[in-house]
């Protein structure tokens, strides 16, 4: 049996007892390698400036992005083990950013350029309060996201972006984000795509949570908490050029107003990010004749896998997570066995 995308999906559909507990994600899928040099776990005592350029308006930098923004370098700090951001409100930050109605926040941008395809995850706690019983975020806009832009003969800017959180004004609930990508195209026009709000079940500011990206040439997906919930596949704009990554606080425009009982300050605390990539051996071909082959396995992408020698069983135990990637074939020949309880992944996976 030779399986594609589309027959995958019935595959794992009609066997029933295949449990897609959490999609693709590095919890389940080995496939994935976490590539230290561009993750962060925030466990110093300072921001790691080899990373990280720290984002200081008064020092130049730009950007007033949500309308109300004003970045200063004190505002972001490694505590215990967390970045810790900032916002100070509700008085307007100094001089001399000379921001009308700005408020003094925190952000970071990576110092590498090059964030590709792969895995992009990052588990924090965003800021907000109960008031009088109710969530509110009100004017708060954290933010984490990936975006590119050179100056082009044909445009002023030709601009990439995926945003993996930005939820604008739709976070004044506490518990809504919004997800999306876009690109500037030839004409210089903006194009916006799969743009979603996501709704947590449980206030953002109350508790950690994941907030993850997985993103390849064919496939966009978003989760939260290892869950996705928005899923984009085979659109050209998906093949964007490599991307800088952004982990800030940003501030609503003054046509919003922080809840009248916010206390302050108020943090956008991000405990790590982690970025993982595919573990890629695209030229080279597999056969797995039995379960002991399969316990054996190193987890890469291949050009083609093979299970079994039409002979032979291959059983997998109930406790087993596998999830195997190939760019051309994935055959079964054989008997295989998934039985309940255990965890199978069949992917079709492009080598980029």
């Amino acid at each position: 049996m030779r399986l594609y995308y589309s027959v995958i999906i019935v595959f794992m559909t009609l066997i029933g007892n295949v449990q897609l507990l959490r999609a693709q994600t590095p919890l389940n899928d080995l496939n994935w390698q976490i590539d230290t040099a561009k993750s962060d776990e925030f466990n110093g005592t300072t921001i790691n400036r080899a990373k990280w350029h720290v984002l200081d308006c008064p020092s130049g930098d730009c950007c007033n992005w949500g309308g109300s923004t004003a970045f200063e370098i004190n505002n972001a700090n490694e505590v215990g083990g967390i970045l810790q951001l900032r916002t100070d409100g509700p008085t307007p930050a100094p001089a001399p950013c000379n921001l009308v109605g700005c408020y003094a926040t925190a952000g970071l941008i990576s110092d590498s350029s090059n964030y590709s395809y792969g895995y992009f995850e990052m588990y924090a706690q965003f800021p907000g309060f109960y008031n009088k019983g109710v969530p509110c975020g009100q004017k708060f806009w954290p933010a984490f996201w990936l975006a590119y832009a050179k100056i082009d003969t044909t445009c002023t800017l030709i601009h990439e972006e995926i945003d993996i959180i930005d939820p604008g004004k739709v976070y004044q609930d506490g518990k809504t984000i919004g997800s999306s990508w876009h690109y500037q195209d030839g004409h210089c026009s903006m194009r916006q795509y799969g743009l979603i709000n996501f709704t947590a079940p449980s206030p953002l500011f109350a508790a950690y949570h994941k907030f993850a990206l997985e993103w390849n040439s064919n496939k966009i997906i978003f989760y939260f908490d290892d869950i996705p919930y928005s899923e984009h596949y085979n659109d050209t704009t998906m093949i964007m050029s490599p991307l800088q990554l952004y982990i800030d606080q940003q501030i609503v425009d003054t046509n919003v107003k922080f809840a009248p009982s916010m206390p302050f300050p108020q943090y956008m605390s991000v405990d790590y990010f982690r970025y993982y990539k595919l573990n890629l051996d695209c030229s080279n071909s597999v056969t797995l004749l039995d379960s002991t082959d399969m316990s054996k396995y190193v987890y890469s992408v291949k050009s083609d896998i093979t299970f079994g020698n039409g002979k032979d069983s291959i059983i997998m135990k109930s406790t087993d997570v596998k999830y195997f990637r190939a760019v051309n074939s994935i055959t079964i020949n054989g008997t295989f066995t998934a039985p309940l309880g255990s965890e199978l992944g069949l992917i079709p996976t492009p080598c980029n």
